[in-house]
This record gives C-alpha cells, structure tokens and sequence, in this order.
C-alpha cells in the first residue's frame, strides 16, 4: 500500500511502511540537468561534451493521494506518478521539455545494507560506499588485450578498472529489495551515502521500478522476472564440454581424437577461425568476413555433418564487424549498411591490413542482412550456434542510420546485437537446438541471450584479469539477471613474455566442471600456451573433470531449470540462500552452484592447502566425504581434487558420492 506523507516543507513516499522517496527543500529528491559550456565533464560519463548544469526541483504539490496511486508534479514541471501492481512500486516520470538531457533522482536507503548488481562486475561485489558507472565497455582495452586498434572514442576509458562489457541499471540490497531503472542510455548509481541512494541518467529513464521479496532469493528471483529470464539451453550442453579448437578440419579432428581417446565427453567443438585467421601483435584472431574459409574449411557442411553424425555439435564465432577487404562487405559497401563518420564514408577501425567497418544495426535493412548472414552461413551450414563478440564497440564520434547519437544508443547496442541472434536462431526454427552466447549486454539482454561470457581474461592467475577475476563477476551477473554465465576455461590472452601453464589451465578446468557450461579456449597464442593435448598429465586431469560434468547431467538440468522457471543463476552468491550469516555476503571469491554444491576455487600457482567459509549447514567434503558444519575449513586441494563440498540432505547427495567413487585418477 502507497502512502504519501506530507510535513511542512517536503514528503515521504511508502510502500507498506517502507520509505522509498524522502523529499524536502534542503535536500530535493529530484534535479534536472542539461549540458552547458563545451569542455567540462559530463558528470560520471568519461567524455567531454559540456558541463552538466543541474536544477534541484525543491517545490512541489501533490496531485493525487491513495493507497495504489500518488501523483507529485514539481516546479519546472517534472511529474511523478507511483503506483503498486503485484507488489512492485511503478515510478514513472514526464519531462518538462527536450531541453533537459540529465536526470538525477534519489532514493532512500537502509543504513548498514549491503549492495549488489548493477551487471557483471570484477571488482569488489559490495557496491555500498561506491559510485558505479553504467557504461558499456570493452573492457580488455583497459588492459591492452582488444584484438583491433581502435579510435580515441572507445580508448578514452581505457583506464577505468571498472569497466565492463554488461553493466546492468539493477541491484539487490541485502535489506530484500531491488530496484531495476528502465533506462536506454548511460546513467550513473552513486550508493556512498548511508541514508540515501542516487540515480544519475543521460535522458530521462522510462521508468524505475521497486520491489521487495520474503527471502533474499525470493528478492533475486522477482528481480530476474522484470529484467528478463533467458531462455532454456539446449540439453546437449551439459551432456559434455564445448572444445575451443582451430587450425583446420585436419587439426580440428586431431585435437578431438585426443580428447575423445582419453575419455573425455565431448559435447561440441567451438571453432574461431572457420572463417579464416589473421595474426595480429595480440596473437591469432578470426578473420572476420563471415563465410567458410576455403583453405582451413574446404566443405565446412560436410564436416559439420560429419561430426555431427558423431554426436559432436559445432559452434562457430561472428561479430558485427566486417574486415575491410572481405567479400562480405564488398557485398554491402554502396548499400549503406555500415556506420559513417560525421564527414561521409564508411567508419574505418584499425590500421593498414587490419582494418574493419561496423554493420548499422539501427538500420533495419542492415539488421535484417546481418541476420541473413547467421542464418544461412552459420545455421545453414549446420551449426548449433556461436558465440557473439563485440556487441560494445560503437564509437561516439560515428553517424548513425537512426538518427540517433551514438553516446545515446552505446549501452542499447548489445541489446540490437543479441536480438539479431535471438531471431536468427528463432527464424530458422532452431530455438531448442540452438545456442548464442554474448559477451556483452545491457537492460534486455537477458531474455535474448541463451548466456553469457566473462569476456576477455588472462590465462594466468592474475587477479585483476586472470581466473580469480570471474568469480566475482559471475556472482554480480547472476545478482543483475545474467542467467546462464560462464568463462573461457582456460582463459583467452597471454603475453609474449607470460603464457599459460598446464598447472593455471588445469585449475580453469577444475572450476568449469562445476558451472553450468565447460567451454574451453586455446588461447590467442595456442602454439605458445599450454593445451590439454600438449601435456599427458594435463589430458588426464582434463578427462577427469569433464567427466565429473557429465556426470552432474542431472544437476545441470535441475539448476538450469532454477534459473528459467525460478529467476535463481546457476553461479550463486552465498548471501542468496545464507543471508543470515553475516560473512556470506563478504565473500566473492567462491560461490554455490545451484542450491547444493560450494566450490572454493584455486586461484594460486603452487597452492595445495585451500582455505574457505562454509555458512551455517551441514557441508560433505566432495572428494574425502567428511562432513562439516559451517564455518572456517582448510583442506588439501590439489590439482585433480578442487575443494567442492555438497549439502548433505541434498538429493543430489547420492550422485555426488556415485561421482566420487568413479571419477578418473587425475
């Protein structure tokens, strides 16, 4: 129930009891903003187009006053109306005129509270005491791993450590509520006040919506229903692991037999460079016109067949992006297809031979083209999906087909790009076959992506960028709706001085077996990097943990359906289901798989003795069946045996020792 309570110089607005807007003249609950001067600071959004002037709206007077509804109209004409369906709080608003271009709005918060969310994040989970840029963002730019040269308007936050390619306008307080912002542009949540949170938008959003839950999963599960719940994965997923593999059919069919030979379950082959390879000073990168490679792929139908004749799926790799010199965009070069510089032509990325344009996917008939290309040269040739890079790549300093400004359209982008996949495998009637896994995305995304990816990561244990990274960002990505998260294992980038060792790649393999999808990735230098068929040690250990993941088929498809019925991520932060213990919500470094597995990752090179917090239940050591209650545990994790641990009264219990007993020696 809504109630709006006036004093003498500002209001309150609550839902059964709970504050939710505090207004008063001293410190208003909304400002709006235009920008002013060319050459200041755009407040939070890292550009420099004008200084954002802002006008606090400090009168007000109440329009309408009720239990389901209340209207506020402010000076300047700012409306507010709120209203309550099924226990979510609607804040709409209307904008005075087109001449304000900056929203700031302030919420109340809950002194103490911690906060998660705002998309997938590989710093600190806790945002409270943190102002959060919402920006989409290639993130390996930050660390020089972005395969391609690009302008100055995509480098110029190249040093924000907080970058990331799926910002999300959400976040969950560990007080049981969320708030989910319906916002198509950059915005800004500033959470270092105690007493109050600030939302900060380029534009005016749609609308913010408020709920509370029960539970802190019934809270997690009611925001995942308004952000959007993915769709469910094709079975054949979690039957085996995705091989990232390359270098040819020929090499392709070796790589496979290694691992077929020593017993691992190969579900599919993910295949980078089936439309050719290019060296760059990043190492080998997919040639990108979007077509099967003559030399490497001569009959790519066939061999697609042939596997799958096999029982092994074949996944390919696209982007937005055309290479320059390939046959796909002299197809489209005088159709207008692609996004223009400000003076006319083509946008150009790269230098000299490494050069690329963009599709326009504000254009329908590019949009439309570019779905083409999915479906007839990827699914046509009979693959069973991709994985869809770059949807954060849009320059600001380019023309749009829309009309749009590109700052506008940026965090909307991956959304296009993902919907373009979404409809392609839709189109084609292959929806439950098929797969199409982002690496980026914004508000959207969600219900389009069949998943999502950690992005680009070092394949060392570095803890900015390498295998400790992804923890952290698959619990604040479940926490914002991310649904089916997963990782490279292996990683993806090395150095020319710093390659990946069998002992790293072994201790990615170990935490993929415990994730919904075991994708691996030879690396953007393979020659160079450890691989599962350079090492005989390393492919028994591979063996062994990939048959452990076939072997959780069922509980796969149990924490598959949590999420898709449920609205509960596969990859859990402890707080969901242990909010009453004080230390789950620190801890960001492990996480639970489903309702009944904790997995403590090694992040260490050398490192055998493993410490963890199990919260308070009763935990069965995976491998040694020792049963503990909760609290500090410190146990032997070498490679082969990761410290998993299950809840004993799972009824998965059963499978978990059935797995134990009859996993490979490692």
């Amino acid at each position: 129930m809504i109630a709006l309570e006036t004093g003498p110089d500002g209001f309150t607005l609550s839902v059964d009891g709970r504050p939710v807007v505090v207004h008063s003249v001293r410190r208003p609950c909304a400002e709006l903003g235009a920008c002013g001067s060319p050459g200041g600071r755009i407040s939070g959004a890292g550009g420099r187009e004008g200084r954002v002037q802002y006008r606090p709206l400090r009168k007000f007077r109440i329009e309408e006053s009720g239990p389901d509804a209340a209207v506020v109209e402010f000076e300047g004409g700012l409306r507010l109306a709120a209203g309550t369906t099924g226990g979510v709080l609607c804040l709409d608003f209307t904008r005075p005129s087109d001449r304000y271009d900056r929203f700031r709005f302030r919420l109340a918060a809950v002194p103490g509270e911690s906060i998660f969310g705002c998309g997938e994040r590989f710093g600190p989970l806790d945002l409270k005491g943190r102002s959060v840029d919402l920006r989409v963002e290639d993130r390996g730019r930050s660390r020089g791993t972005c395969p391609l040269p690009q302008p100055a308007s995509l480098r110029r936050k190249a040093r924000d450590p907080d970058s990331t390619y799926f910002p999300h306008p959400s976040f969950i307080s560990t007080e049981r509520y969320w708030v989910y912002a319906d916002a198509p542009a950059y915005a800004r949540f500033d959470f270092r006040s105690p007493r109050h949170t600030v939302l900060e938008f380029r534009g005016m959003p749609r609308r913010i919506l408020l709920g509370w839950g029960d539970s802190a999963a019934e809270t997690v599960s009611a925001l995942s229903r308004h952000v959007g719940r993915p769709p469910a994965l094709p079975a054949w997923i979690r039957r085996g692991v995705i091989l990232g593999l390359g270098g040819g059919e020929d090499e392709v069919r070796r790589k496979l037999e290694a691992a077929r030979g020593a017993g691992v379950p190969v579900a599919a082959v993910w295949v980078r460079d089936w439309c050719g390879s290019r060296s760059s000073r990043q190492g080998v990168q997919p040639y990108w016109n979007w077509t099967a490679d003559p030399g490497l792929y001569p009959n790519l139908p066939g061999f697609i067949a042939s596997l799958r004749s096999e029982g092994v799926r074949f996944l390919g790799y696209v982007n937005p992006f055309l290479a320059a010199d390939g046959s796909l965009y002299a197809e489209i070069r005088d159709r207008g297809y692609c996004v223009r510089y400000p003076f006319g032509g083509d946008y150009r990325f790269g230098t000299g031979s490494q050069q690329a344009v963009l599709v326009d996917l504000t254009n329908p008939r590019a949009f439309r083209w570019m779905k083409d290309v999915l479906r007839e040269r990827l699914l046509g040739a009979g693959m069973s999906g991709w994985l869809a890079d770059f949807g954060e790549c849009l320059p600001e300093d380019t023309v749009l087909h829309s009309g749009e400004r590109p700052r506008d359209a940026r965090n909307r982008w991956p959304v296009l790009w993902a919907r373009a996949s979404r409809e392609a495998i839709d189109e084609a009637g292959a929806g439950g076959e098929a797969a199409a896994f982002l690496r980026s995305g914004w508000a959207g995304s969600s219900a389009l992506a069949s998943g999502f990816w950690a992005g680009t990561q070092t394949s060392d244990f570095n803890d900015a960028s390498g295998i400790s990274s992804v923890v952290p960002a698959g619990l604040s990505a479940g926490l914002s709706g991310g649904g089916f998260w997963h990782f490279d294992a292996g990683g993806c980038v090395s150095g020319t001085l710093r390659h990946r060792t069998p002992e790293c790649l072994e201790r990615w393999f170990e935490m993929a077996a415990f994730s919904p999808i075991f994708r691996t990735q030879e690396g953007s230098r393979p020659r160079a990097d450890s691989q599962y068929w350079t090492d005989p040690r390393t492919l028994r250990h591979f063996a062994r943990m990939a048959g452990v993941f076939a072997a959780l088929e069922p509980y796969h498809a149990a924490a598959a359906r949590d999420c898709v019925d449920g609205g509960l991520p596969p990859i859990r932060h402890l707080w969901t289901h242990y909010e009453e213990d004080p230390s789950a919500r620190r801890i960001g470094h492990q996480y639970l798989y489903g309702r009944d597995l904790l997995v403590a990752p090694v992040f260490r090179a050398g490192q055998v003795l493993k410490e963890a917090w199990l919260p308070p239940d009763r935990w069965v050591h995976f491998w040694t069946t020792r049963t503990f209650r909760g609290g500090p545990v410190s146990l032997e994790a070498p490679p082969g045996y990761p410290l998993v641990f299950y809840r004993e009264e799972s009824r998965f219990a059963s499978l978990f020792d059935s797995i134990r007993r009859t996993a490979r020696e490692p």
